[in-house]
């Protein structure tokens, strides 16, 4: 039996957490079915993809934005885009666009073409209720009339949309394996310090502001704390001035010597295991796959509430929970932790319990597969 082709289509500019979510859960399905990528033009993420394995295409996708030349370019590469993803759907027969980005609508106008012949699944992985709300309203209007499947990667994304069959919940999956396994969980570091990683982009929102100023407070008692930075800035020239700002926040406090900054990490692996505490402070998180990554590996996790990473681990039992914004809770848990080594042995070992058992692959990659299966059993119980 012919597999069927699904062409996944992606926003990202560079290698970004959504963008490995989804080639984690692509890649164990890959005996069942094919998969292409499109990606925009010059994206970071065709190297990575292409040694997966993975056929890539690009097409020159706007974002919505504040720039007067986006927005005057946006609604007739919409439709040119959308033209373009069509042509390509039926020169390489897939049956089945996946679209890994809310806001992206070129697989509306693709589906539209094909007169329905063409079926969409429309990935949910910002928070929509942090969004603006007209915008959120209209892609949320459009993916439950219109996708033939909605995904939604934690239930406090589900929470936005009405109690429709279709909007479903698919976790994203944890790693395959550990390359680097160790024989005791955790590692605890034999040097005096403590170590604290904040693995992210550098992104405004992303909570790196938060992380700074508590731990600001929070080394003001326990100078043993050390501070690691490490993300990429995605080519963008906002996010380079959010690093810059960062930067020079840390000379003002004479703080050079104990807070690092770091670029974008290969081995997340290596990364987090080198860490006592991984913090999560975002402002807003859909899943948060740096969070289910700290939990995986076996270092304590503290995060923030912003949606989905209070679904990820239990609080008090695998991790700490934070109030969203709340430095001092913030300064208050670091230091909790960093004092208490027992504590992060305990977090470590039932964090890695935790997410093995409820991010298993039934709720995860075989999902998003049985939920293929029935798209491609729908449609040919039409023809």
């Amino acid at each position: 039996m012919k597999k069927t082709l699904v062409l996944v289509v992606d926003n990202s500019h560079a290698i970004t957490g959504a963008l490995n979510a989804i080639r984690h859960a692509t890649g164990p399905l890959r005996e069942q079915f094919i998969f292409a990528y499109v990606v925009p033009v010059a994206s970071t993420g065709r190297q990575v993809l292409e040694q997966d394995g993975y056929k890539v295409y690009e097409l020159p996708f706007v974002e919505i934005s504040r720039r007067a030349g986006d927005l005057l370019r946006y609604v007739p590469m919409l439709f040119v885009n959308g033209w373009r993803l069509y042509r390509l759907a039926k020169r390489e027969q897939a049956t089945i666009i996946h679209l890994n980005d809310f806001y992206n609508l070129t697989g509306y106008i693709a589906k539209a073409l094909s007169f329905g012949d063409i079926q969409l699944v429309t990935h949910v992985r910002f928070l929509p209720q942090s969004l603006p709300q007209m915008l959120a309203r209209l892609w949320r209007w459009l993916a439950e009339r219109f996708a033939d499947r909605v995904v939604c990667v934690s239930q406090a994304v589900q929470a936005y949309f009405g109690a429709i069959e279709k909007v479903q919940v698919v976790f994203d999956p944890i790693p395959k394996t550990e390359k680097h396994p160790i024989a005791v969980v955790p590692i605890l570091r034999q040097s005096a310090t403590v170590e604290l990683l904040y693995l992210s982009n550098y992104i405004p929102g992303k909570g790196q502001n938060f992380a700074l100023a508590a731990f600001q407070q929070a080394y003001a008692q326990h100078p043993q704390l050390r501070l690691t930075f490490a993300g990429g800035d995605m080519g963008m020239s906002k996010n380079r001035e959010f690093r810059e700002q960062l930067e020079t926040q840390v000379r003002k406090a004479g703080l050079g010597k104990v807070v690092t900054f770091g670029g974008f990490v290969t081995d997340v692996e290596t990364a987090i295991k080198q860490a006592d505490i991984v913090l999560n402070f975002s402002e807003s998180e859909s899943f948060s796959l740096t969070c289910l990554d700290a939990l995986y590996y076996g270092t304590p996790l503290i995060a923030s509430d912003c949606g989905g990473p209070a679904e990820l681990f239990e609080d008090e039992r695998s991790g700490l929970l934070v109030p969203n914004r709340n430095v001092g809770a913030m300064a208050a848990a670091i230091a909790t932790l960093a004092v208490d080594a027992e504590k992060r042995r305990q977090f470590s070992a039932a964090g890695r319990v935790f997410v093995r058992q409820k991010f298993n692959p039934q709720s995860t990659y075989l999902r998003l597969g049985n939920l293929y299966k029935e798209l491609v059993a729908s449609r040919s119980s039409r023809t």
